[in-house]
């Protein structure tokens, strides 16, 4: 089976979605966890006037995967993305585009399952583990940037008009 274009976007898409639900479900746990730590905005119904301790740690906890998620999951969307087209623009010059599509395929899906490891890793609390499937992530992008580069770099040249636009 040929790995082409469409099967990118059909991939990528798939990935955006799963990265979406996690940051949904991880946002899900911090609001229930803010309410029973008595952290949710005054005007909330939902506060636990009696919470301990332990609650507003677990909240602060949740807090901490969420910022986590905030501070990559935007930009390993985007690089997800610009690589996508990147690679789907040097269509027409690269002779044998599998090798380009099959290295994002990797690279895309290896981010989407390490951010989603990393998740369940953080919840458990295991800090070495943790600080590897982080570094394993921003390899997998690091991955992309590069294939991004090389994509670009066997684009068509612009031919030259012999003016600026």
């Amino acid at each position: 089976m040929a790995i082409g274009p469409a099967e990118l976007f059909k991939a990528s898409s798939c990935v955006s979605l799963i990265l979406y639900l996690k940051f949904f479900i991880s946002n899900m746990r911090w609001a229930l966890a803010k309410g029973k730590a008595n952290l949710r905005a005054k005007e909330d119904p939902n506060n636990n006037a009696n919470a301990t301790a332990d609650d507003v740690e677990r909240a602060n906890h949740a807090g901490r995967i969420i910022q986590n998620d905030l501070e990559n999951l935007p930009m390993g969307l985007v690089v997800i993305w610009a690589s996508l087209l990147t690679v789907n623009s040097a269509y027409s010059s690269v002779a044998d585009l599998e090798p380009y599509c099959l290295a994002h395929l990797a690279f895309t899906c290896m981010f989407c399952c390490f951010r989603v490891v990393h998740m369940v890793i953080y919840q458990l609390q295991l800090g070495l583990p943790r600080s590897i499937v982080f570094m394993l992530s921003m390899c997998s992008l690091f991955g992309l940037m590069i294939l991004m580069v090389v994509a670009a770099f066997n684009m068509p040249e612009t031919p030259d008009t012999g003016y600026i636009r």
